[in-house]
């Protein structure tokens, strides 16, 4: 059996729920964390200039989303903990 400091934790919830917040708040105290696919996307895509964005192309902002999900690390964080994955319900 897998320990829970070696699996991931999905945080769910609705747009504007705190998700992020919970999880800046658990990253400030020592437990690793990924960014949510969607938000690293248009982050990566504002700063390149790319048109991979929801509102200009959506098809090829899903396809970089669903990549970035594929390539998200799943091990255990530091400091022990588990790795946490935020995910919009």
């Amino acid at each position: 059996m897998t320990s829970d400091t070696q699996r991931p934790f999905v945080v769910t919830g609705g747009p504007g729920s705190g998700k992020t917040t919970l999880i800046d708040a658990l990253a400030q105290a020592g437990c690793a964390r990924s960014i949510e696919a969607g938000r690293g996307v248009i982050q990566d895509q504002m700063a390149v200039g790319g048109p991979a964005l929801p509102w200009r192309d959506p098809k090829a902002f899903a396809e970089l989303m669903v990549l970035g999900d594929a390539l998200l690390p799943s091990g255990a964080g530091a400091g022990g903990a588990g790795l946490l994955r935020p995910r919009g319900a």
